[in-house]
C-alpha cells in the first residue's frame, strides 16, 4: 500500500522537449529523467552515503549555505543534445520540480549566486565529492568539466508519507554536460537508527569526522542506554578494522541551560562512549575524549529539531 501511495506522488511532466519519467533501480526511486535526447555518460549508485547540498540562505558575498543528507543515492552524468543551451536545461528542470511540488532549496542560474566556486570546491577540488565517486563508464574529463565549469545549480526536496527525496542538479556551461543526483531518505524512528562500519569509513575519508548516530543517553546524564548497543558494535568494528588510526571523541550539547554544565556533560558523554567501546574490545588508548558543549552547533538552537541535531558525539580523525 505504501508503495502505491509513493507511486501516486511521482510525476510525469512535459515541458517543451523535456519529459520526466519514473525510473526504478536498486530501491532508489529516481524521480527525474534526463532532458529528452540526452546521452548517459556515467552512473553511480550507493545504498547508503552522504550528499552535500548547496542551499539558501546566501551570505553577503552570495555564497550558498550547505547541508549534508544521508541515504540511498543515484547519480547520473548526461550530455544534452546539440542546440540545447545550459540555461534551457536549467529552466526545464526548475519548472518540472516546481510543478511536481518539490520545495526548491536553491536555484541559481549563472552569475546570480557564487555557485561556480562552491561547485568546484565541494564537488571537485579540494573536497572532491563527485570526483571521488566511482562512476561507471564515465570519462574523467567529463567530471572535470562538469564540476570545474558548473554554471547553474538546483537543489530541491520532496517529502512523502514514508520517504524524503533530495534532488541536486549541476549544469556545466562546457561540453553540454549536466548531472542529476537523487537521494532517497527513509523516515527513521528514534531507536532504530544504527551506524554501519562502511558509513563511518566513508564519512571519515570524506570529512575527517563522523557523527555517532544511534548513541542514546539518559536525559541530562552521561549514562548510555541499552538501545545504543547496535551502534556501539558498529563503531567498535570500524575501529578494530582500522587499528592504525587515532581519534578525538567529541561531545556536543545544545545551548539550553548553563554553559559550564553543558561543557562538563559533553565531556562526560564523550568519555562514556570511550568506556563503552573498551567493553567491545577496542584499544581505547587511541581515543581521546573532549567536550565542547554548545560551541560547535551543527544546526540552529532555535528549534527542537535543531537542538536534537546539536546533541551528539562525534568521532574526529587526528594526527598521531
Amino acid at each position: 500500500m505504501k508503495k502505491n501511495k509513493l507511486f501516486q506522488t511521482l510525476f510525469l511532466v512535459t515541458i517543451g522537449i523535456f519529459s520526466l519519467n519514473l525510473i526504478y533501480a536498486q530501491s532508489v526511486e529516481s524521480l527525474v529523467s534526463p532532458f529528452k535526447g540526452s546521452v548517459t555518460r556515467g552512473q553511480y549508485q550507493s545504498r547508503f552515503t552522504t550528499l552535500t547540498l548547496l542551499t539558501e540562505p546566501l551570505d553577503s558575498k552570495k555564497n550558498p549555505s550547505r547541508r549534508v543528507e544521508e541515504g540511498a543515492l543515484k547519480s547520473t552524468i548526461y550530455k544534452c543534445p546539440e542546440g540545447v543551451s545550459d540555461y534551457e536545461v536549467y529552466q526545464s528542470y526548475k519548472k518540472a520540480l516546481e510543478n511536481a511540488d518539490f520545495d526548491i532549496l536553491l536555484a541559481c542560474k549563472s552569475n546570480t549566486c557564487n555557485t561556480k566556486r562552491m561547485i568546484q570546491s565541494v564537488y571537485g577540488y579540494p573536497e572532491r565529492e563527485l570526483e571521488n565517486r566511482a562512476y561507471e563508464n564515465a570519462f574523467t574529463t567529463d567530471i572535470s568539466y562538469l564540476v570545474g565549469f558548473g554554471s547553474h545549480y538546483i537543489s530541491a526536496k520532496k517529502k512523502t508519507e514514508d520517504k524524503t527525496y533530495f534532488v541536486m542538479i549541476i549544469i556545466s556551461d562546457q561540453r553540454r554536460l549536466y548531472s542529476v543526483d537523487v537521494l532517497e531518505v527513509e523516515t527513521m524512528q528514534e531507536g532504530t537508527v544504527t551506524l554501519a562500519p562502511e558509513l563511518l569509513k566513508t564519512k571519515i575519508i570524506s570529512e575527517g569526522k563522523a557523527v555517532l548516530h544511534g548513541i542514546y543517553f539518559e536525559t541530562g546524564k552521561s549514562i548510555i542506554t541499552d538501545k545504543s548497543a547496535p551502534s556501539l558494535k558498529a563503531i567498535a568494528t570500524y575501529l578494530k578494522d582500522n587499528p592504525e588510526l587515532h581519534f578525538y571523541v567529541v561531545g556536543h550539547t545544545d545551548d539550553t541551560g548553563d554553559v559550564d554544565k553543558n561543557i562538563s556533560l559533553s565531556k562526560s558523554r564523550a568519555n562514556a562512549v570511550i568506556d563503552a567501546l573498551k567493553k567491545y574490545g577496542v584499544n581505547t588508548s587511541r581515543l581521546t575524549g573532549y567536550g565542547v558543549g554548545p560551541f560547535s552547533p551543527s544546526s540552529t538552537n532555535q528549534t527542537d529539531e535543531g537542538k536534537k541535531k546539536n546533541r551528539r558525539v562525534e568521532l574526529v580523525l587526528r594526527l598521531k
